[in-house]
């Protein structure tokens, strides 16, 4: 009897302990809002094209994070991706806009970024964006490089999280 209640009073703390430890981890982390990738076409981004993704920001009295996001395949032949990007309020006024230089390799040339079977995941952080009311607002991102047509890039994306 002493056996079966102390086997019980472990598994109880186990699963409290579970329970706990799973509790800090989700609380712990950003709510997505809105998370979205576009394909860019046959892998070739054109100096010309915009990519605009348009979340719905459910409020205002909450702190945003957004992050700029690009898959690269293992053939992009540069050291770095320069990208430009512009925010729009609901009202399409112009609230920001900046430019990010993903670095796409380390100092042996080797790919840096996450990722297998040569797709690699880079993300930059936005300065935190101003959000004055609920709405849906627009960030476009665009190529910056020299070249016209760039080669190798295979997804842009937008993470937009509630901190």
């Amino acid at each position: 009897m002493k056996l079966w209640r102390h086997k019980e009073r472990y598994q109880w703390l186990s699963r409290t302990a579970l329970g706990a430890v799973l509790w800090l981890l989700v609380g712990c982390e950003p709510q997505v809002v809105y998370h979205q990738f576009a394909p860019v076409q046959n892998a070739q981004w054109s100096r010309l094209d915009t990519i605009c993704f348009t979340p719905h920001v459910p409020d205002s009295g909450t702190s945003y994070q957004a992050s700029i996001e690009v898959r690269l395949l293992q053939s992009y032949p540069y050291q770095d991706l320069v990208v430009g990007y512009e925010y729009f309020s609901p009202e399409n006024e112009l609230l920001q806009s900046g430019t990010y230089e993903f670095n796409t390799t380390d100092s042996y040339y080797d790919k840096n970024g996450s990722g297998i079977a040569g797709l690699y995941s880079y993300s930059a952080y936005l300065k935190s964006l101003p959000i004055e009311k609920a709405g849906d607002y627009k960030i476009c991102i665009f190529q910056q490089e020299s070249d016209t047509l760039l080669k190798g890039v295979q997804d842009v994306g937008l993470n937009l999280s509630r901190h």
